[in-house]
């Protein structure tokens, strides 16, 4: 999952159980390592930001309330900060995410051990509607164009800042998530979101090539996006994930665009890892090999991070087959 660990916080108690690591990266030697700066919230109180919301709720670096009850390894509540403004002076007023100042120094060790280090770089529309809300985000889109637009300026100008300082500190491949699609299709028209969306991920691309050249750009966008992936290969993103094996189809996405992006041959972290037999694991890894093994221009890897419900035995197949072969 790029600069997203890709246990969920249970099977990383079950890692940990299981082989006596801390570390999975070091532990099953992935091809790269991660690191990603850090953020907070630049207001007094991202409390104050909202009504009432559950006990518990967590606040991040925009204010947004997060809740998930107690539960670990799912998907949150999300309180947006924006949900009532009026405004677009009220958008402005948000006070910025402050980045902290952190220890790097990992980066230097990774790259003497010879790993490209992968870091968290931002999101744009993701965050607009987390800040927002995603009723009110998408009717704003189409009945209140300016306000959706300064909502996505100030999200953009963040993630620039973001994506920039990320390249300063080291960081070889920014990783962007910006889901925009459902397994059914887009959740937003294609029409929408070149107007808006595309428009503003391209002067974030173009600010990180402006000082970064040789820096690589990763996109995480789940969901049957079939309709924009040449709209993201357009914008000069480097890495695509996933291709998500529920609703989209790998070998005609490789077949028309495989030569100008690489492509996450993603196993389903959805069906597979988590339901399947270690046999159907097995097959599907050694399938996904077989479609890019003539260029070899595609990352190995679960299309989300793994679900609590995977058996750790699904784990050791699918990390035993990805290796098999390698020189």
């Amino acid at each position: 999952m790029g600069a997203i660990p890709g246990l969920t916080d249970p099977c990383m108690k079950r890692f940990r159980e299981e082989t006596g690591a801390g570390d999975p990266a070091e532990y099953f030697n992935y091809d790269f390592r991660t690191f990603s700066l850090t953020s907070k919230f630049g207001g007094d109180d991202a409390r104050s930001l909202h009504g009432q919301v559950e006990e518990g709720t967590t606040f991040d670096e925009w204010g947004i309330g997060h809740w998930a009850g107690g539960a670990e390894g799912t998907y949150e509540k999300i309180y947006p900060p924006l949900a009532n403004v009026e405004t677009i002076g009220q958008i402005e007023a948000l006070p910025w995410p402050v980045l902290v100042d952190c220890d790097a120094h990992c980066i230097e060790e990774y790259h003497r051990r010879g790993y490209p280090v992968f870091g968290y770089a931002g999101s744009i529309y993701e965050w607009c509607w987390w800040l927002r809300g995603m009723d009110r985000f998408m009717m704003d889109l189409v009945l209140q164009p300016a306000f959706a637009e300064a909502l996505l300026e100030k999200v953009a100008a963040y993630t620039k800042k973001l994506a920039l300082a990320s390249g300063r500190a080291g960081i070889d491949v920014l990783c962007f998530y910006d889901d925009v699609g459902m397994q059914s299709g887009m959740q937003i028209s294609p029409e929408l979101w070149r107007r808006h969306v595309k428009s503003a991920w391209q002067g974030v691309l173009d600010a990180v090539r402006a000082e970064f050249p040789r820096a690589k750009t990763f996109l995480h966008c789940c969901g049957n996006i079939a309709e924009i992936v040449g709209d993201i290969v357009d914008l000069g993103f480097d890495i695509l994930h996933p291709v998500q094996p529920e609703c989209m189809d790998i070998e005609q996405t490789k077949r028309d665009f495989g030569k100008h992006i690489v492509l996450c041959s993603t196993i389903s972290a959805q069906r597979i890892l988590p339901f399947g037999t270690p046999r159907e694991v097995r097959a599907e890894v050694r399938r996904l090999k077989s479609i890019f093994a003539p260029d070899n221009r595609s990352i190995l890897c679960p299309s989300n991070m793994i679900q609590p419900e995977t058996p750790w035995e699904n784990v050791l197949t699918f990390i035993e087959e990805a290796r098999a072969g390698r020189g």
